[in-house]
């Protein structure tokens, strides 16, 4: 017969093995999760060519052309706000997203969303004005450029803007009406698009009045040789990164991520 002790041994085993299986399990259910929360955790970096032909493939392809007037229309215009969340905000590059949608049309409510990038407490911010009805190249180089100030810092305030196509009078005063806060004001205003007409290069429609800022930055060393310069009576700044059907995917990437440290300049000599 076993000694008492023994059986009070085994008995206290059975107990706690079954206890520490638990115990081990639930340690590696946590390791396992911390380790996919790190995987999934974006890195701090410039924006790459395959993340910038991921996006241009799901808005020129998979979201669908942006129209108020349709019903398809409009579902691709509540796919591309829930990409543009997803991809800035917290799960991803961790921006927080500010959303307003005080325009309504066709019973309808219509998001403007943005981000503060930069200098997040400035008072006076450049606005970085992303159109979502444009074609892949607008929302897409939005995407890439809150990602490319993670590791280009800069000290200006910078609200990059996606708005639907709503604005009625002066674009920029009607952007900051829905994206600027009390006690702010607006220093710079930028508008980044892709071009409806067949261009492969990039254009810059200038107000005359900021004739002198592209002046400066057509002589910077990141000035991009192909950029054409329009001096004109134009309402805004105005950007426009080339009709994306002239390229591949890859190709037209590669162009985009060139004209972010131009465009940083040129954020950066707004606020001047």
């Amino acid at each position: 017969m076993p000694e008492p002790s023994k059986i009070s041994g085994i008995k206290v085993a059975l107990a706690v093995i079954p206890a520490l299986l638990i115990v081990s399990i639930c340690v590696a259910l946590y390791l396992g999760a911390n380790a996919d929360q790190e995987e999934a955790k974006p890195l701090e970096g410039d924006i790459t060519v395959p993340e910038m032909s991921d996006y241009l493939l799901k808005l020129n392809n998979l979201i669908g052309e942006r129209e108020i007037g349709t019903e398809a229309g409009q579902k691709a215009f509540r796919r591309l706000n829930a990409m543009t969340a997803g991809t800035l905000g917290s799960e991803n590059l961790g921006y927080e997203i500010f959303r307003n949608q005080i325009d309504s049309v066709n019973g309808l409510l219509w998001s403007t969303i943005w981000i503060k990038a930069g200098d997040r407490e400035s008072r006076e911010p450049v606005v970085l004005a992303i159109p979502q009805a444009s074609r892949g190249s607008g929302p897409a180089f939005g995407f890439g450029f809150a990602e490319y100030l993670t590791s280009h810092q800069t000290e200006v305030g910078v609200r990059v803007v996606f708005y639907p196509p709503l604005f009625e009078g002066d674009l920029d005063d009607w952007i900051w009406e829905r994206c600027g806060e009390e006690g702010e004001s607006m220093k710079g205003f930028l508008m980044v698009t892709g071009d409806e007409e067949p261009n492969r290069s990039p254009r810059f429609l200038v107000p005359a009045s900021l004739k002198g800022k592209i002046d400066e930055l057509s002589k910077s060393k990141i000035w991009d040789e192909e950029a054409k310069i329009e001096i004109g009576d134009h309402g805004v700044l105005e950007v426009r990164l080339g009709d994306d059907s002239l390229f591949s995917r890859e190709e037209h990437s590669q162009r985009l991520i060139r004209m972010m440290p131009v465009i940083k300049e040129l954020v950066e000599r707004l606020n001047e």
